[in-house]
């Protein structure tokens, strides 16, 4: 998640004492994000929903190159001048297809575009199905515009992060009828890490060795420790919050920064992971490819974006966290 302010680091950090948590952030128990509201009973506009939005505003079908609108959320104020904008949510998901190709929005089955001022929020992602396969997208349309359209590039490397989970969380990456205690691989909490996965090798070669001290971690004051002390293994301080936030800002800064990993650390090894993956390679061309042909600020120069200096709670991450429907 983002703190929301011109100058901030992309991920968003809450001002408050954290408890750290081990899952990814497609999903938590109480999570603090816009929860989606799909009851429509209003039989004048039976696309709108009457009950509280909790910061939606809109709900979209993914149908391949379009989204096709379900619910417009009953909001008022800027929430409601941001619905009726409808241009504003054509053009962020016209950002979100120069980094999602085709076959892989395929896996996306709805797009939200919320307020993010309520969950404190950019962006998140959030299983819609038990076996993975299919995922929702939100998109804080406020930070969107903030200081004008993909300012500084940070919505765009907001959906890249987005993405990153849905890449190394899926039903690809994961086993979701495998339970906790049955599994003998990294466990992010959506399922059980595949053999081949990519977070069970960034666990495995990255984690394993700390995971006692993390999860002594309890306090911002011990997240600052725990970062300060393993520093040279992590992309960015935000990375370094669980294995599934790691993975997926380590996604984001192979496909922003230019050049290859140079392994002279833990967080280039991590990056040298995504070069080792042919279909990461792949993904890395097709982004950076539209980068070459878009005439606006696309994406930020890797380093550029300030980063925060505390962590966000546990219903507070870059890509908030949903209940699992």
């Amino acid at each position: 998640m983002k703190k929301v302010n011109q100058w901030s680091y992309i991920v968003l950090i809450f001002l408050s004492i954290i408890t750290i948590t081990f899952q990814s952030c497609s999903k938590d128990d109480d999570a603090s994000v816009p929860e989606e509201n799909s009851n429509i009973d209003d039989e004048d506009n039976p696309g709108v929903g009457n009950e509280s939005s909790n910061g939606n505003i809109s709900l979209y079908r993914v149908e391949g190159d379009n989204i096709v609108k379900e619910i417009d959320y009953n909001v008022t104020g800027a929430a409601l001048g941001f619905q009726r904008d409808t241009k504003k949510h054509e053009e962020i998901w016209e950002l979100v297809k120069k980094i999602v190709p085709l076959d892989y929005r395929s896996r996306m089955s709805e797009f939200v575009i919320y307020m993010g001022q309520e969950s404190g929020t950019a962006g998140y992602v959030v299983e819609r199905t038990q076996d993975l396969e299919k995922w929702q997208m939100g998109i804080a349309i406020d930070f969107a515009y903030q200081g004008g359209f993909n300012a500084g590039g940070e919505l765009a490397y907001t959906i890249v992060h987005e993405f990153g989970h849905i890449l190394t969380l899926d039903k690809t990456q994961l086993d979701s009828s495998i339970s906790q205690n049955n599994c003998k691989n990294y466990f992010p909490g959506e399922g059980c890490s595949r053999d081949g996965a990519l977070i069970n090798t960034l666990y495995k070669n990255h984690w394993e060795d700390i995971w006692d001290e993390y999860r002594r971690v309890n306090t911002e004051e011990d997240a600052q420790v725990f970062y300060d002390k393993y520093r040279e293994r992590f992309v960015t301080q935000y990375a370094s919050t669980n294995p599934g936030e790691d993975i997926a800002e380590v996604f984001a800064v192979f496909v922003t920064r230019a050049g290859s990993a140079d392994g002279t650390s833990g967080a280039e090894q991590k990056i040298q992971i995504m070069y080792d993956t042919n279909e990461m390679v792949k993904l890395r061309n097709y982004i950076r490819g539209n980068i070459a042909k878009s005439s606006q600020n696309f994406l930020p120069a890797p380093g550029t974006w300030k980063r925060a200096n505390t962590f966000g709670n546990k219903n507070s991450s870059h890509c908030s966290r949903h209940k699992k429907k």
